[in-house]
């Protein structure tokens, strides 16, 4: 049976929102590398740690911007209710797994795998911010 290979046209919005994500994430996991060595917990379990859950942290905002995406595409409201319940989902699944292998997994420190998760939802919070908006020229 011959497999379908669709392409999927990644929109300018989701790449620049992605990647504005990505450096945040980036920038506040190098930011807790500094607190763990300070406080002298550093160790190779913290920087694996880190990978996996920015990692992860950085991935699932990508995938959801893919379903905002291919949502808006719908027809029916149904449908593209359907696109992100199903992604939600599945996302949420995903982040339980790493959960556990940050747990469970004596190469992860868990807190490590925790942290960066939060990440993304601390830079959509601080982007609310009046002092990151430039006023409308008029």
């Amino acid at each position: 049976m011959r497999q379908v290979v669709r392409h999927i046209k990644i929109e300018p919005a989701v790449k620049t929102e992605t990647k504005r994500i990505a450096l945040s994430v980036v920038a506040m996991s190098v930011v807790m590398e500094i607190v763990f060595l300070a406080l002298g917990r550093f160790d190779s379990t913290v920087l694996f740690g880190n990978l996996l859950g920015g990692g992860w942290a950085i991935l699932n905002f990508f995938i959801m911007g893919l379903a905002v995406q291919k949502s808006v595409k719908k027809e029916l409201p149904e449908e593209a209710k359907l696109v992100l319940q199903n992604s939600y989902t599945k996302r949420l699944l995903a982040m339980v797994a790493i959960l556990l292998i940050g747990f469970k997994v004596e190469y992860f420190n868990w807190v490590a795998v925790v942290i960066p998760m939060f990440f993304p939802r601390i830079t959509i919070g601080l982007m609310k911010l009046p002092i990151f908006h430039r006023k409308e020229e008029e």
